[in-house]
């Protein structure tokens, strides 16, 4: 029993054990066991004194606030990510239950996963290791790292704790920016640029190197591309071939690189048409059904059943814009049910932003998607009609991203940089794939995980020295909150 209550503060705060006692209390009435009262647990928990007599020894240090404190956050942490890792898990799947591709059984299920809880693991085991490194780093540099006031980007550079020439973008950049250290640009010049240069490659890897580009948001882009990604008629046989999205989305590749070959429909030629090249032949049953009228491959492959390309854009917008608001209305709406504990002062907390701020950004993120979707899928077609067949056939998708990234513009300035440092990331996690696919460059095994902690060295300097820094702000209050720590 003297072990268990000795461990008992590495699991539980004092503030916690009371309020477990009251919610235990009737329970324990009916029973024989006699748990130490608020008082006993409270004396418990600060019997063990301080223990930094040197560096090492202050890593296992006993205080309630050192070791313990750390190992109380971890189970906190832990808990907390894993009820949202299962949250999401649920979330984003329920689409594929009404799809009827799931059963809502295998969607519950699936929250039992061990993916949630490795992943909630990694994230608590983080943050004990961090607050048990930096009461040993503290210890080290003392004389260095004391309270200061008036802190500057210097003292964050400076610090034996972060390289300087070691960075996570958003952070860094947003703090060289307040201190002076990045001059002030033209007016034309401005963070939105980020994302029409990382969207040139991510468009790029998507049509020409899918194997380098992420899963997940292949299937967000194809998902939402149905205008132009043929799906299986349903009248057609279960007999009958038919390509899959992913199938589609390679043969244009493929047709870029043939430098955009003519059109010969097989209503008018024959299916068994020497002319048609066999490297196409996965999409043969799409081209069965093209009308007749086209004279573009890519034309009859996109939208077979419509001769006009403009047409088509302009069903694509109409079709995948209501989807899209409806999925933004659901982004943008559901954290609101969070921002207050107390349900009277969170329903008009949600009616007055829902008028003022809320709608407003459902349509501009709405109209963002759809319309960056389209146009990169859309200038395909443009190009094609435009520039000469042999004009860098495969390189002119980097220009179908750049322009369809510059939508961007219509998303509300404060999202502008995030979306464009996600897709940042993505966009250089996909060029290095590439740059190791032509053999330019050598894989660093387990590459990730050291700019990973780089990147959160930089991030966890600057939350400890400058906080306010830190942007978006839910990030800083996700630390704050796994830290436990109050602002």
């Amino acid at each position: 029993m003297a072990r268990f209550l000795n461990l008992l503060p590495y699991v539980l705060s004092s503030k916690r054990y009371s309020k477990l006692v009251k919610l235990l209390a009737p329970i324990l009435k009916k029973t024989d066991i006699n748990l130490p009262t608020v008082e006993e647990f409270h004396v418990i928990a600060n019997a063990r004194p301080h223990n930094h007599h040197n560096s090492f020894s202050a890593l296992w240090c006993s205080h309630n606030e050192c070791l313990p404190s750390d190992t109380r956050v971890g189970i906190a942490s832990f808990f907390k990510v894993y009820v949202i890792a299962i949250f999401m898990t649920i979330i984003t799947q329920i689409p594929a239950g009404f799809r009827k591709e799931k059963r809502f059984s295998q969607i519950i299920n699936s929250k039992l996963t061990t993916s949630s809880a490795r992943f909630a693991l990694s994230v608590s085991s983080y943050f004990v290791i961090y607050k048990v490194l930096l009461r040993f780093f503290t210890r080290v540099f003392d004389p260095l790292l004391g309270p200061r006031n008036n802190l500057n980007i210097n003292d964050v550079t400076c610090s034996p704790l972060v390289p300087p020439f070691f960075c996570c973008l958003q952070t860094v950049y947003y703090t060289l920016r307040q201190n002076g250290f990045i001059p002030i640009m033209p007016w034309w010049w401005g963070s939105w640029m980020i994302f029409p240069i990382s969207s040139a490659q991510l468009i790029y890897a998507y049509l020409v190197h899918p194997d380098t580009f992420p899963n997940n948001y292949s299937n967000f882009i194809t998902s939402r591309s149905t205008t132009y990604v043929q799906q299986r008629p349903s009248d057609l046989p279960e007999s009958f071939p038919w390509p899959s999205g992913r199938e589609i989305v390679d043969q244009i590749a493929i047709i870029t690189s043939l430098n955009y070959p003519e059109f010969r429909s097989p209503k008018l030629h024959g299916i068994n048409d020497s002319a048609f090249p066999d490297k196409l032949k996965t999409i043969r049953p799409i081209l069965e059904i093209a009308h007749p009228a086209h004279t573009k491959l890519l034309c009859a492959v996109l939208h077979p059943e419509d001769t006009s390309c403009l047409a088509n854009y302009s069903k694509f917008i109409a079709k995948e814009g209501i989807t899209a608001l409806k999925f933004m209305t659901l982004v943008h709406i559901v954290p609101l049910l969070f921002r207050s504990r107390d349900l009277v002062k969170r329903f008009n907390l949600m009616t007055t932003q829902i008028l003022s701020r809320v709608v407003p950004s459902i349509f501009k993120s709405a109209t963002f998607i759809t319309m960056a979707i389209a146009t990169a899928w859309a200038l395909l077609c443009g190009f094609q009609n435009i520039l000469p067949k042999k004009y860098m056939p495969v390189t002119r998708i980097y220009a179908n991203g750049f322009i369809a990234g510059l939508w961007i513009l219509v998303e509300s300035k404060s999202r502008r940089l995030d979306i464009g440092l996600y897709s940042l990331r993505l966009s250089i996690e996909s060029f290095w794939k590439l740059l190791v696919k032509t053999r330019k460059v050598r894989n660093v095994r387990n590459g990730e995980v050291i700019y990973f902690s780089f990147a959160m060295a930089c991030i966890m300097a600057i939350y400890k020295t400058q906080p306010n820094n830190i942007t978006p702000s839910y990030m800083r209050q996700t630390i704050q909150n796994l830290l436990q720590e109050r602002s």
